[in-house]
């Protein structure tokens, strides 16, 4: 008589496995993501009314205890990774997948406990070798399981970590090269004199992250496109009133409302030494008209400096990304800058949230519409001989001081 021994066995092992994989994803889709608090994505979910996330559900599910339902997983998918249909249905292959190894395994389960209740032989009486090879088969499955925990956390304690530690430096860097006078006094004349510099290069480059460094380094003002927007519709410039009339309908605002409120911004006297721009020109007809207004009082961008880094880190970036509710100018970011409390600004106390386009689909979008009209810009400069380039990976002072280096060459 044939025992169905073998095939549970088989079906509990490739069960195991398949379990431990699938959950395995899940946490590389979670630490991609900037590993948001359970609590925050749980949040989401029920805020969008479709499935319910508990956190205690969303544990088991990444720790591999048990398979989550498949309305369950695909809401989770949907918190983690936007509202691509094409991602969507890969992991409800990947469940279906899963399910039918957790079926097979049942199945040869309860027909095993049927033969013992029948009077066959029982399980434990089963061939010699077949215990161990089960107890072994659910060892090596929760070993992988504790093994895949640990690199996870692991990777996240890391960042952590690393964080401190570009904090740390970054301000360390600061004092040195302000308070303690470290940089020299030439370095530092020659570029303020010549520090007409705009931030250019793709999304989550860390244009953002280094001009506020770079503006303290050499004592200029940094000009950034989203402080331009916020203080004119906030003291409600004409400016401000036309860029808000577009932005609540959903449009983007033209490029004469935005170089305009540059205009303005360049005509106070904090900018007439030098100024760096941050995430202006956006397109070539931007930078032709922006070296036009220059031009009036014999000026030009003296050098275009752009952070080199690959699509992949970028969407580590800001995906990980979390804004303040009370004041947009506070962000941190789940893994390299968490807050001290889940959810809370350090700076002010107020919520934080994640941007509704800081998805992977909204970011490959960006990236799509930054290589069909920002590269341009950056191939403009270079091709004039005012492109700098660096390379944007790395510590946040590793960054600044390549960045330093880099222009101190440039005008030497």
């Amino acid at each position: 008589m044939a025992y169905p021994t073998d095939d549970t066995g088989d079906a509990a092992n490739t069960y195991a496995r398949e379990l431990v994989g699938f959950a395995a994803a899940l946490r590389v889709l979670h630490v991609d993501r900037g590993s948001p608090s359970y609590r925050e994505i749980a949040a989401a979910a029920g805020d969008a009314g479709r499935v319910s996330l508990s956190s205690s559900a969303i544990s088991e599910a990444l720790s591999g205890k048990r398979l989550p339902s498949m309305d369950f997983t695909l809401e989770l998918i949907r918190q983690l990774a936007g509202s691509d249909q094409e991602i969507r249905e890969q992991w409800r292959e990947r469940w279906k997948r899963v399910k039918l190894h957790q079926r097979q395994a049942t199945t040869y389960r309860r027909q095993s406990q049927s033969r013992s209740e029948n009077g066959q032989r029982p399980l434990k009486d089963a061939p010699d070798g077949f215990q161990d090879a089960l107890s072994a088969a659910r060892l090596e499955a929760e070993r992988i399981i504790k093994s895949a925990q640990e690199e996870a956390e692991a990777i996240i304690e890391s960042a952590r970590i690393q964080a401190d530690e570009m904090t740390q430096s970054a301000t360390q860097m600061l004092l040195d090269a302000t308070e303690r006078g470290t940089m020299p006094g030439a370095i530092r004349q020659r570029l303020r004199e010549n520090s007409r510099i705009a931030l250019v290069g793709p999304p989550g480059s860390g244009k953002g992250t280094q001009a506020p460094f770079l503006g303290k380094l050499l004592g200029t003002p940094v000009l950034s496109l989203g402080d331009l927007f916020r203080t004119n519709i906030r003291d409600a410039t004409k400016l401000g009133v036309q860029a808000k009339g577009y932005i609540d309908r959903g449009k983007l605002v033209p490029d004469e409302v935005t170089l305009g409120m540059v205009a303005a911004r360049l005509e106070d006297p904090d900018t007439q030494h030098g100024f760096i721009l941050d995430g202006i020109p956006r397109n070539l007809d931007q930078a032709r008209v922006l070296d036009e207004l220059l031009a009036t009082t014999s000026e030009q961008i003296d050098a275009a400096l752009t952070f080199d880094v690959g699509q992949d880190e970028s969407f580590r970036r800001i995906v990980g990304r979390r804004v303040c509710k009370q004041d947009s100018s506070h962000v941190a970011h789940i893994t390299y800058t968490p807050p001290q409390k889940p959810g809370i600004c350090d700076v002010c106390g107020g919520p934080l949230y994640t941007r509704a386009d800081d998805t992977r689909r909204v970011i490959a979008m960006r990236w799509d519409v930054w290589k069909a009209q920002s590269a341009s810009v950056v191939q403009k400069y270079g091709a004039e001989g005012r492109l700098v380039t660096v390379s944007g990976t790395g510590s946040v002072s590793d960054v600044t001081r390549r960045a330093i280096s880099a222009l101190n060459a440039y005008f030497g």
